[in-house]
């Protein structure tokens, strides 16, 4: 690998399966540092011990602002920086149609897809304005994107 992140400090949530856990391979691959914030301690660790010094776990709820901020806090605390935020972290969406959608879900969904990418963009922004330099990338998936439009397009529906 050409190593063009060698010595960047990456933070991928959802890290631990799917398109996070090959991002983590990547960036690895590529020389950055990653902190992988994810909820399943078991195997965040699993992909800290395979990858070796570059890597670190850290247990982060990303529909919770106060472990979003503490992820932020123990990124900057060991390594004096954030160069990349990979707002990866996703999960299942309630189904049914309108009328049986149970609001509960979709709050789980709202806050798990949408206010934690917010919240993390939040904390690593200033971060990156004052080191002047930086990258944020946020990926959706399908179903928050139906979910979501569904839900605006009803409600764009039924103003005059």
């Amino acid at each position: 690998m050409s190593q063009r992140l060698l010595n960047k400090v990456t933070i991928i949530t959802g890290g631990t399966s799917g398109i996070g856990m090959v991002a983590v391979d990547r960036f690895i691959e590529e020389g950055s540092k990653v902190i992988i914030a994810a909820r399943n301690e078991e195997r965040g660790q699993a992909i800290v011990d395979r990858l070796g010094s570059n890597a670190y776990f850290h247990k982060t709820d990303i529909s919770k602002e106060s472990s979003i901020k503490a992820l932020i806090d123990m990124a900057m605390s060991t390594h004096g920086r954030i160069d990349c935020l990979f707002n990866n972290a996703g999960g299942g969406s309630p189904s049914g149609g309108i009328s049986t959608l149970p609001l509960d879900g979709f709050n789980n969904t709202v806050n798990l897809m949408l206010t934690g990418v917010i919240l993390g963009m939040k904390y690593v922004a200033p971060i990156m304005i004052e080191q002047q330099s930086g990258s944020i990338i946020n990926t959706a998936s399908v179903p928050v994107v139906v979910l979501v439009s569904v839900h605006i397009h009803t409600v764009q529906l039924k103003l005059p």
